[in-house]
């Protein structure tokens, strides 16, 4: 169960690239937005630019998303090997109950 988190995360991991990518997109709309207000475009150009606010707004979203559950997974992963690596019997996180329970109860926030 914990190799399974481990290569989703590592899957979520290796997308960050292009996440990031798309997460640079915000500004480069806002500054649009900023520059045609500002020249006093017409209506037409402003409404192409409302709807580029619209994808910035998507893709925003598609980002933090990607890192939340990233960071979710990489914790999970990384708790379960210290707790198998120090033989801490106390803590079972390797059972599939307690791991979903965990993973549950990262993702509710």
């Amino acid at each position: 169960m914990l190799y399974g988190i481990a290569i989703a995360a590592l899957g979520l991991l290796s997308t960050i690239a292009t996440s990031l990518a798309i997460d640079t997109y915000g500004p480069i709309s806002d500054n649009v937005s900023g520059i045609a207000e500002i020249a006093g475009m017409s209506y037409i150009i402003c409404k192409r630019i409302n709807a580029l606010d619209a994808a910035k707004n998507t893709t925003s979203t598609i980002g933090r998303g990607v890192a939340i559950n990233s960071t979710a997974l990489v914790s999970l992963a990384l708790f379960g090997a210290i707790v198998s690596c120090a033989s801490i019997s106390i803590v079972d996180v390797l059972g599939p109950k307690v791991c979903f329970g965990l993973l549950m109860g990262v993702m509710n926030p």
